[in-house]
């Protein structure tokens, strides 16, 4: 079964812009160009050599900052990761559904041994793909569960990286929850596991619920969750962020403005707590020694979700942020988990 194109439904974005607009600092650019070019073929004057080498500094400056921005879209809105393309479980069946902007993603289902005690939408992270999670995908599904999920954009077996944003995968994720509905007789309870960016994907939908799946929702389980994209960005750029903050924010603003003309949330607020809150109970998992994120994400998710006698938060000392490696506590705790709500 294909889903439609989704509607509107408040974790996502849907609306498409165009695809490539002339911005200021190019329309500029190509002015002062054109310029230079006229004073070159004008006779040698000081006010005209002044007038000349003043727009060619101006020149090299814009040039400069157009650089800068080819940087900063190739690094945050292009999917370079493509990985475990051929690796996928031929226990896996493809599911066909349309996502943000009438694009075809990649998604998968897999049924639980046994009888079913409900779905597990899983949630890869940036840099991996649902084949790279199979370790823990299995587990999920030997512990009677159906598991499904997608290949998120320009990832796996999923070539869609251009104009890359987190919220057109959320608006793949709502609309392959809506086509999996046809797996099923009766409405599933649902968990929702996001590992690293998985996460950040996990909260925002868990936070603004939709269709069928919305009062079906029983639990969220984090990996290592990112829960700031401020936060990645500064990690990225290193240095660069000390004294190009103000430009990198701007250059990310006007692309995703582009992208998404109806853009629910900045580069300012997208992060704990203003994505949302989720109001369901939470499992956090978070490697002890987290080598790549650290433990500001960590922190945010203590900050912001209560730790009462629903969510639970644990660090786990044989615990990596890759999904190529596994751990017998994570799994031991997700087990007491899931047997809690089964």
């Amino acid at each position: 079964m294909k889903s439609q194109y989704p509607m509107s439904k408040g974790a996502a974005a849907y609306s498409k812009s165009l695809q490539w607009k002339m911005t200021w600092p190019w329309t500029i650019f190509w002015a002062l160009i054109v310029i230079e070019l006229i004073l070159w073929s004008q006779e040698s004057q000081i006010l005209v050599n002044i007038l000349f080498w003043t727009i060619a500094i101006a020149i090299a400056l814009n040039a400069t900052y157009l650089a800068l921005e080819a940087k900063v879209l190739s690094a945050f809105f292009l999917a370079h990761p493509r990985v475990g393309e051929n690796n996928i479980n031929p226990n896996w069946r493809h599911i066909k559904f349309t996502g943000w902007g009438g694009e075809e993603p990649i998604g998968y289902f897999i049924s639980a041994k046994g009888k079913s005690k409900g779905l597990i939408l899983y949630m890869h992270g940036y840099s991996s793909s649902m084949s790279w999670a199979e370790s823990r995908i299995s587990h999920l599904s030997n512990q009677g569960f159906d598991v499904a999920g997608i290949d998120m954009r320009g990832h796996g077996s999923c070539d869609l990286n251009q104009d890359w944003t987190l919220l057109k995968v959320a608006a793949d994720i709502e609309a392959f929850l809506d086509t999996i509905l046809a797996e099923y007789k009766e409405l599933p309870r649902v968990h929702f596991y996001g590992h690293s960016m998985g996460g950040f994907l996990a909260l925002r939908l868990s936070s603004h619920k939709s269709g069928w799946w919305a009062d079906q929702l029983d639990s969220l389980i984090l990996e290592s969750s990112v829960t700031s994209i401020p936060l990645i960005v500064k990690m990225r750029v290193g240095s660069m962020w000390n004294f190009g903050r103000p430009l990198i924010r701007r250059i990310i603003r006007t692309e995703m403005e582009r992208i998404h003309p109806d853009l629910p949330i900045r580069f300012w607020n997208a992060k704990l707590p203003q994505i949302g809150i989720p109001k369901i109970p939470v499992l956090t998992l978070q490697s002890k020694n987290d080598n790549t994120l650290g433990r500001k994400h960590y922190n945010l998710i203590l900050k912001h979700i209560p730790e009462d006698e629903e969510n639970q938060f644990h660090l786990v000392s044989d615990l990596e942020h890759t999904t190529t490696l596994d751990s017998p506590n994570r799994r031991n705790i997700l087990e007491n988990w899931l047997n809690e709500r089964s």
